[in-house]
């Protein structure tokens, strides 16, 4: 059946929640209009100057003015459509693929093209099953492989299959997956194991192998574990492992060299076809700044690669570590959570005190005399050896964290302080809130999302007060309610520019934040992240210059370099027009030059991933005329762990395929594409899903109802004024 070039798709499902009256109402009106118009009303033949109608076609023009406020009247009583959509949900394969560079470490260059072709391949004969094929490519995190990119990389420099799980399951959870084709060459050097640790989704895993799964000659430095900073004249320790491949009866040798010299070696008698030697130095550190030291292992005749064999490693050497005092006025879950957040910054040396049960008074004061920060934990208010806590570290100029957690120290903020911050004496109640980081806060650089995992963590105890920052304060958080935004400050930092740095929090709650921050991501990294900047921040220098640009200072090599950057004018406000040009020096001296771009907070600059070894950067800017400059330097470490030659350990993925309900399917070379779509068609492919969705319409959205009334008011208008006229 032809279609018609206008079709009305009536709607069947009405929802109109009107009263009797107002139905009355409607019609009434309606009626009561179109009968004055047209019904017995000699007046409109005493004023026409049409020819007139007959009466049948005075009720034809009455019926169509009824009809049109009619509906314009049941419009106005809001009804509303009601339909039923379907949505029909294809099963999904998805194909995740090693990308990290040992897959073609020992292949030629053609091996990467003809990879691509077999993944391509694979992907069309699972689509002509019917199903519906997402790719990813992972190495250090998941890679979505986008439409129109359908060729993978194989250049990352770390396995992280566990990382690469985490962020594929919320994807692909609730909806119709048939399974995941996993191809890997089984080597797998960061994160947890897949075969015991990762948490696979509930679904079988299909596995393909990939890489060289024959073992050749060679010897290579896997890991290297070292400390970061060491100090001045202290020993720190080097640990070695060097894994030798068919070097059966053969003697190495590991040189660590220093300044262009051997500073110590070691040598070994591998007695294994397959063997890891863990080789441990103690070096003294000399010179104060970065010192480069340098393991080589010394090349064995008829190696396969000798470009392993060497190992750079930096130590920042120090003259002393910096002093925390962490104080409180009793033992408390907060402090423990400060102290395990600082106990991984290698300059800061942590000393803890508990006053309740401090038995040599002297070992505090001993500490106080040397600390170059101090934590003070519920003690604002009360005093020590006869002073008030407030004088007796203002004394030294001590930089300060002030953390209110009892009713005492909010009652001593109610009072006269030094702070310059007062809060209300309204009561004695308190009340639990969220954390809301301030956006416009400029005096710390927060990493990337660190805003919104805060707002997520759990509700901080603190009274049921308003709080008056001086403004010297800078506000660092305020309260957040549920879904509302306050801007009552409760979290605050003051600069040396009103005296010594201070920080001020309200409240108890840090430790279920380090708690929520493990159970969220396994980590505590980016609750130590927030402490640890705070503290940097009050054991800085007050240097407070007009241009600060900051960078990490130490990266790997699959790692972007990454810049930020603010300038100020005269009177200390941040500047949206100025001009910052970055200039990046590697160890031969190519200069590599950047502008820094406007970005959300400041200046950013990327310059992509970068050859391992030690950058120097400096940054120019002319501000009001004065030309002002910031450096520093950045370390790019190249761990090397994805040049191993190690032969693909193909047992791996049996084992995972085995614990998820799939098959090992074979190594790619020896498999058919089509291989793996019989594989998941043999376990059954599942069926669409079709989801049925309710949909609800303003009538008046409907156009029917708007092209009905213009019609009969256009008929009405057009009869009326040829017949009666106006």
């Amino acid at each position: 059946m032809p279609s018609l070039p206008f079709q009305i798709d009536l709607p069947r499902d009405w929802i109109i929640e009107a009263e009797a009256w107002q139905w009355v109402a409607v019609i009434g009106m309606a009626g009561a209009i179109a009968l004055g118009l047209y019904g017995w009303n000699a007046g409109i033949a005493k004023r026409s100057t049409g020819q007139g109608l007959p009466g049948w076609g005075r009720w034809a023009l009455g019926l169509m003015r009824f009809c049109t406020l009619g509906i314009i009247g049941f419009l106005l009583l809001e009804p509303l459509i009601q339909s039923v959509a379907y949505d029909e949900e294809k099963p999904v394969a998805i194909v995740l693929v090693d990308e990290s560079a040992s897959v073609l470490a020992r292949t030629d260059a053609t091996t990467a093209d003809t990879l691509n072709a077999w993944s391509d391949a694979l992907v069309q004969d699972l689509s002509q099953r019917g199903l519906e094929v997402e790719r990813y490519g992972f190495a250090g995190e998941l890679r979505p492989i986008v439409e129109g990119d359908s060729a993978f990389s194989w250049d990352g420099a770390q396995t992280n299959l566990n990382a690469a799980i985490r962020t594929l399951a919320p994807r692909i959870e609730n909806r119709n997956v048939a399974g995941i084709v996993l191809a890997s060459d089984g080597l797998i050097n960061r994160g947890a194991s897949p075969v015991y640790g990762v948490q696979w989704p509930n679904l079988p895993v299909w596995t393909v192998g990939l890489g060289d799964t024959t073992a050749v000659r060679d010897r290579w430095i896997n890991t290297v574990n070292h400390n970061a900073v060491a100090y001045l004249g202290n020993a720190f320790p080097v640990q070695a492992f060097v894994e030798s491949q068919g070097m059966e009866g053969q003697t190495g040798k590991l040189d660590v060299i220093h300044n262009g010299s051997i500073f110590a070696s070691e040598t070994w008698r591998t007695t294994g076809s397959s063997e890891r030697t863990k080789l441990e130095f103690m070096l003294t550190a000399e010179a104060t700044g970065l010192q480069k030291y340098t393991l080589r292992v010394a090349p064995t005749e008829g190696e396969y690669d000798t470009g392993n064999n060497q190992r750079t490693l930096y130590i920042d050497v120090l003259e002393s570590r910096r002093i925390i005092a962490c104080v409180g006025a009793a033992a408390h879950p907060d402090l423990g959570a400060l102290r395990m957040a600082l106990e991984s910054l290698e300059s800061y040396d942590v000393r803890a005190f508990d006053i309740a049960s401090l038995r040599d008074p002297n070992d505090l004061t001993d500490v106080l005399n040397q600390a170059d920060v101090v934590i003070a934990h519920n003690l604002f208010g009360k005093r020590w050896v006869g002073m008030q806590w407030t004088k007796l570290l203002a004394m030294n100029d001590l930089p300060v964290w002030w953390l209110a957690a009892d009713a005492s120290s909010w009652e001593a903020l109610q009072g006269e302080n030094d702070l310059g911050v007062q809060m209300t004496a309204s009561g004695d109640l308190t009340q639990t809130h969220r954390a809301r980081l301030n956006p416009a806060f400029s005096a710390l650089e927060w990493p990337e999302g660190l805003a919104e995992v805060v707002r997520e963590w759990p509700p901080f105890f603190g009274p049921f007060e308003q709080v008056t920052w001086s403004p010297a304060w800078s506000t660092l958080a305020y309260r957040q309610f549920g879904d509302v935004e306050t801007n009552d400050a409760f979290w605050g930092l003051r600069d040396a520019s009103s005296g010594s740095k201070q920080i001020l929090s309200i409240g108890e709650g840090l430790w279920r934040w380090r708690m929520r921050n493990f159970a969220q991501s396994q980590s505590h990294e980016q609750f130590d992240t927030f402490i640890q900047r705070q503290v940097q921040f009050l054991a800085a220098e007050d240097t407070r210059k007009r241009l600060v640009v900051q960078t990490e200072k130490r990266i790997g090599a699959d790692q972007r370099m990454q810049f930020s950057g603010q300038a100020f004018d005269a009177a200390w406000t941040p500047m949206r027009d100025a001009t910052i040009e970055l200039k990046l020096t590697d160890d031969a001296g190519q200069v590599f030059t950047r502008t820094m771009l406007p970005a959300t907070r400041g200046y950013a600059a990327d310059l992509g991933r970068m050859p391992a070894g030690t950058y120097r950067w400096e940054a120019l800017s002319t501000l009001d005329g004065t030309v002002f400059d910031d450096a520093g330097m950045i370390i790019v470490e190249d761990a090397q762990i994805e040049r191993t030659h190690a032969a693909a350990d193909l047992d791996v993925l049996a084992q995972v395929s085995q614990a998820t309900g799939g098959t090992f399917i074979g190594h790619w070379t020896a498999t058919a594409p089509s291989k793996a779509g019989a594989a998941l068609a043999s376990e059954g492919i599942p069926s669409p899903i079709r989801h049925e969705q309710t949909l609800l319409k303003d009538a008046i959205d409907w156009r029917f109802w708007l092209l009905l009334a213009l019609a009969l008011l256009t008929i009405e208008w057009i009869l009326r004024r040829r017949n009666l006229g106006y």
